[in-house]
């Protein structure tokens, strides 16, 4: 019997609503059957996770917990958080999991190891992941390559986040997001590891011959796996 997955989503609601959209898309299916049953919920109140890293702010363990109670509750039996920021708070969350709880950061770094070998990447993600090193740190342990943006080049990608979380014009957004792409290309970025939920989003909408991780989707393949369904090929 499959299992049901259940998404502790709102971080942010877009980067939800893709990951459901990359999962239905990614699913080998030839009717409604074959899909995934997905239990989601929403928690778009859970607190800002960049201030809670960096700032001090309220944690969002708790709000994490709830959503995993919750899901629990109604039938989930494996968990899934697509927001990369959050798993600053994975290891304290995933003691109230009683199912398994999928880690992000290692199948992206999984998929780095395997899919990139020996190329440099370009790591990108919210401020509060690239300075706790949510990424940077399992990156190091594998010996994978990467660079990261400069002060000025990291404030932008912040920025273009925050302004796909409040509905800005992706269109605009991608090509700002496509100036920094080129300049960490001139230094040596042979792709990108698109380390936070709204990046893929943005991606979507950029212009230029840039390689991808996207690490919505590689979330989305591992979840339709852990819950006994298909990959499309």
């Amino acid at each position: 019997m499959e299992k049901a997955l259940g998404i502790l989503g709102g971080m942010g609601p877009l980067a939800t609503a893709n990951f459901m959209t990359q999962i239905i898309e990614s699913t080998k299916a030839g009717k409604d059957q074959d899909h995934l049953r997905i239990y989601v919920d929403c928690h778009s109140q859970t607190p800002n996770r960049v201030a809670a890293l960096l700032e001090g702010g309220e944690e969002p363990t708790a709000a994490i917990c709830e959503s995993i109670k919750k899901l629990e509750s109604i039938g989930a039996s494996v968990l899934v958080m697509p927001c990369i920021s959050a798993h600053g708070f994975y290891d304290k969350a995933v003691e109230s999991a009683s199912v398994p709880f999928l880690n992000m950061p290692d199948i992206i770094v999984d998929v780095c190891a395997h899919n990139f070998p020996g190329q440099k990447a370009g790591v990108l993600s919210t401020k509060g992941t690239a300075d706790t090193r949510i990424l940077l740190n399992p990156m190091d342990r594998f010996n994978i390559p990467y660079i990261t943006p400069n002060e000025y080049e990291q404030d932008k990608v912040s920025s273009l986040i925050e302004r796909v979380k409040a509905n800005g014009n992706l269109v605009q957004i991608a090509k700002e997001f496509s100036k920094v792409l080129d300049t960490m290309e001139a230094r040596g970025a042979d792709y990108f590891v698109l380390g936070c939920t709204e990046l893929p989003v943005i991606a979507k909408y950029c212009k230029g011959k840039h390689v991808f991780l996207d690490t919505t989707l590689e979330l989305a393949k591992a979840s339709i796996i852990a819950c006994g369904g298909l990959v499309k090929s």
